[in-house]
């Protein structure tokens, strides 16, 4: 049963055709019915801020003593820049270089040693990108107190080792072509967005 915040997120989502329903091609090959196209909300500034306020709220304690706001690039970018805004803190982004490897994007002055950091992502799976991003920073000496997620994909069991709360938690099945029950209906397939991910 979803909480207050959960449905306004869904409602947001749901307003700028970001949350969608239907027959999908997701970037990992896989078959699902439910895609999230953040950028739909990003180009909608009054709404990223609207989230940032929620996931404020949603943080509660789990963000105090946070020294920074950082985010992986290129989707979580707009909501934790939002965030690190609406709570005052200085905010960094991590990004991919040539090889595909993650790093702090040069030039952030506030990312030091010691600092405690409040990551955010937009949607999340797997979690992956979020504990490449945490290891990253961990090597800099800085320690991840929590992670915010826009939308959490496993239903509500991602475990990524430090507390985290997600505006919205749904439970996103995908399955392989040959076993996609969506195809099986006849369902027309989409790919949506896409993707630099390596």
């Amino acid at each position: 049963m979803e909480d207050g915040i959960s449905r306004e997120t869904r409602e947001i989502l749901t307003s700028c055709e970001a949350l969608l329903e239907g027959h999908f091609r997701y970037t990992s090959g896989r078959h699902g019915s439910v895609y999230f196209e953040k950028i739909r909300v990003a180009q909608h500034p009054h709404l990223v801020r609207r989230l940032a306020v929620l996931m404020k709220e949603r943080l509660g304690s789990l963000a105090d003593g946070a020294h920074i706001v950082c985010a992986p690039a290129f989707g979580a970018l707009v909501f934790g820049f939002a965030l690190a805004f609406e709570m005052n803190l200085p905010f960094a982004f991590l990004q991919r270089n040539r090889d595909g490897a993650m790093g702090i994007r040069s030039g952030f002055t506030e990312v030091q040693p010691g600092r405690r950091v409040l990551m955010v992502e937009d949607v999340t799976t797997t979690g992956g990108s979020v504990r490449e991003s945490m290891e990253v920073l961990r090597s800099r000496g800085l320690a991840v107190s929590a992670v915010g997620l826009l939308v959490d994909r496993t239903g509500g069991e991602l475990d990524l080792g430090v507390p985290s709360r997600a505006l919205l938690t749904v439970s996103a099945r995908s399955w392989l072509p040959a076993q996609c029950p969506l195809c099986e209906k006849g369902l027309p397939l989409t790919t949506p967005g896409s993707s630099t991910k390596v």
